[in-house]
């Protein structure tokens, strides 16, 4: 049977068996998120086996399809016609293929989900003390560091009230920042995301100073931390790797408009 999931739990039950593959997923299973989420399930024997999640908290909804290539497409099948007229998606396999008689399809990229298995011991005793910890009150500084270093990010003014955006200032402004897509104490779960400095400032490690403030404010909160990055984004890949990330999985990105 396939429907519209709204049990946290159920749901929850589903995305533990693969925590970073499903990082996103359960993330948005806290209250800050949910709301914004529908969950289309496919379920057998009173079980869910597959889950695709629809996330309309951004200016361009985003689907997120991982699962089975047995099961997939069926569920596909089903709500191809309650979906929004354009989305970005997330996707393994070949799933693109599942819409290509509904919409026109733009490929941006293969990329990798990455988990934290670092030291944070050994981060914090690097001098961050130029970083800030940024606030509401940041917003259209930020939202300006965006629009110039980060255009095509998924940045919305609302992430801020997760309380874990970092940044540095000069002649205050906000030149480079860290912060997250997802974060959820009760689910032990961050992501890492709107990672971006602007560009007269770059090759100044002040990024990876911002990411390891962020990285130290996850301690005592949560311990299963990860991130997303295109799979040709050498530079950010290597600095990853540097802090303490470890490639999880590969997935791809493509942004769908119905024809």
């Amino acid at each position: 049977m396939i429907k519209q999931i709204k049990d946290k739990e159920s749901l929850y039950n589903r995305f533990k068996k693969d925590v970073f593959l499903f990082a996103y997923h359960i993330g948005d299973l806290d209250d800050f998120y949910f709301s914004d989420c529908k969950w289309f399930g496919l379920e057998e024997n009173d079980q869910i086996v597959e889950v695709i999640l629809l996330y309309s908290g951004l200016k361009i909804p985003t689907l997120l399809i991982f699962g089975s290539i047995k099961k997939i497409p069926k569920l596909v099948e089903d709500i191809i016609k309650k979906l929004p007229d354009r989305f970005f998606c997330h996707y393994q396999e070949n799933f693109h293929e599942y819409f290509k008689s509904d919409y026109q399809m733009t490929f941006l990229g293969t990329h990798l989900k990455m988990r934290f298995q670092g030291d944070l011991s050994k981060l914090s005793i690097i001098n961050t003390s130029n970083t800030v910890h940024l606030t509401e009150n940041d917003e259209s500084n930020l939202l300006s560091l965006y629009q110039e270093a980060y255009p095509e990010g998924y940045f919305v003014p609302y992430m801020l009230k997760s309380n874990k955006y970092y940044g540095v200032k000069q002649d205050n402004k906000i030149v480079s920042v860290a912060g997250v897509h997802v974060f959820s104490k009760l689910y032990n779960i961050a992501v890492l995301g709107n990672i971006t400095t602007h560009p007269n400032y770059r090759g100044r490690g002040l990024a990876k100073k911002c990411i390891i403030e962020l990285l130290k404010s996850f301690d005592g909160e949560v311990n299963q931390i990860g991130l997303n990055v295109k799979k040709d984004n050498y530079i950010a890949l290597q600095l990853y790797k540097n802090l303490g990330f470890k490639v999880h999985s590969t997935y791809k990105e493509a942004y769908f408009e119905r024809i």
